[in-house]
């Protein structure tokens, strides 16, 4: 049997956010195995402290690069032998892992089933075919048939990428004309064959965050969205809080969790899934990606849980994860981003803090006088991050709102060449 396993890493985490927060050298044995990372610039900076330990590290100056991806796994094949695991943390590296894992014959998830995890359009169809609820939803083709489709189901309609994440490039028509320049908009860009249309579904939403080994639940966390990601992508505070004290929701839609994980044939790893409570009786799929939530979501669950779910995951995969323990009641916790003002580029003037004003705010990331916005920021370089502890989830939830109310921050326009 083999002892010395091949382990390659695909690596691209390292800045002020997500630097140090999954550490390779802890989670993975690598005087027993042969570890090789494929980094970026900044993934090679958050792996410093043990690269000496590795086999080998290839730093890249395009993490996404397939044929150098392609070429390095081919040389790591013939110095150290077949590859018995690859590791991919990224959202935006699965396609990539999934190819190689695939073209090279290593065992985790194929470039066939990637897709029930990336593809809103495949994991839609799987998930109908099991007769779980999703909305009704159009692989868009042209113009002519999304207005069709938008005059059989009914306005409000959403208009999806079918790879996206964190509601980049979603669009949401409210009637007929909006629907149309929605459309153009996406025709001049020649993004045809990216979109999907969708049902729009009334209710609240939820993202629902875990870890699953050999099918069996290990970590879960039901978060309720206030706003959410479609409106922070629209300029709107984004936030959530952990669903804590109403059990028969949070048994409900576990067991929903549980139905679309077998469907989805996500045994081990873990997951990001959202879904749409409606008329508080009925769970709506949304989408599902193969990895940790984005925002605060790992940081929170580190908090409060004592779980990191990278970490946990790798553990998973490696074959060495060993049965949490953490407090399954009394936990209630949320989060809370503030979106880049809508001036960027723009510098700050001034922000208030929020810390001291509202007990349940543990953690306050706000940026400096003179710092730059310059719309890039996604989730993490913004107006302002936040975690909640509290008493119980309906303080935690009335924390987040409060904190909505008397945030304020000041921001001086730039032209674009001063960024």
């Amino acid at each position: 049997m083999k002892q010395c396993k091949v382990i390659v890493v695909i690596h691209r985490f390292g800045d002020y956010i997500l630097g140090g927060f999954v550490n390779y050298g802890q989670v993975i044995d690598h005087s027993g195995n042969q570890v090789i990372y494929m980094v970026n610039a900044r993934g090679h900076q958050d792996i410093k402290d043990y690269e000496g330990q590795a086999a080998r590290v290839h730093e890249l100056a395009d993490i996404e690069d397939y044929a150098v991806l392609e070429t390095l796994m081919k040389n790591t094949v013939e110095e150290y032998g077949p590859v018995d695991l690859l590791i991919a943390m990224s959202e935006y590296d699965l396609i990539n892992a999934a190819k190689l894992r695939t073209q090279f014959g290593i065992q985790g998830t194929s470039q066939e089933k990637v897709a029930l995890y990336r593809d809103k359009i495949v994991m839609k169809k799987r998930l109908q075919a099991d007769g779980l609820r999703i909305p009704k939803f159009l692989d868009y083709t042209d113009p002519e048939a999304a207005i069709a489709f938008a005059e059989e189901v009914g306005y409000p309609i959403i208009l999806k990428p079918k790879l996206g994440a964190a509601s980049q490039g979603v669009k949401q028509a409210n009637d007929r004309t909006e629907l149309e320049e929605a459309l153009a908009s996406i025709e001049q860009a020649n993004e045809t064959d990216n979109y999907q249309c969708e049902e729009f579904i009334t209710g609240p939403i939820f993202h629902i965050d875990g870890l699953v080994q050999r099918g069996e639940l290990q970590f879960i966390a039901i978060s309720q969205y206030v706003n959410g990601c479609l409106a922070f992508s629209q300029g709107i505070p984004n936030g959530s809080f952990i669903v804590t004290d109403r059990l028969p929701l949070k048994n409900r839609l576990t067991r929903f969790t549980e139905a679309v994980l077998h469907s989805l044939e996500l045994h081990d790893g873990c997951f990001h899934l959202e879904v749409i409570d409606r008329h508080g009786a009925e769970a709506v799929f949304l989408e599902i990606g193969a990895r940790m939530g984005g925002a605060e979501t790992p940081f929170l669950t580190l908090e409060l849980y004592g779980v990191n779910l990278c970490e946990e995951w790798i553990k998973i995969e490696l074959g060495t994860f060993e049965k949490l323990h953490f407090a399954q009641t009394g936990i209630h916790g949320g989060l809370l981003q503030f979106p880049e003002p809508p001036c960027v580029p723009a510098e700050v003037v001034h922000v208030t803090s929020l810390k001291g004003l509202i007990p349940e705010i543990f953690h306050e990331q706000i940026p400096v006088p003179g710092e730059i916005m310059d719309g890039k920021g996604s989730y993490y370089h913004i107006s302002g991050r936040y975690m909640f502890r509290g008493e119980s989830e309906a303080k935690v939830e009335a924390a987040i709102h409060k904190a909505i109310d008397l945030f304020r921050i000041e921001a001086k326009p730039l032209e674009p060449s001063h960024i």
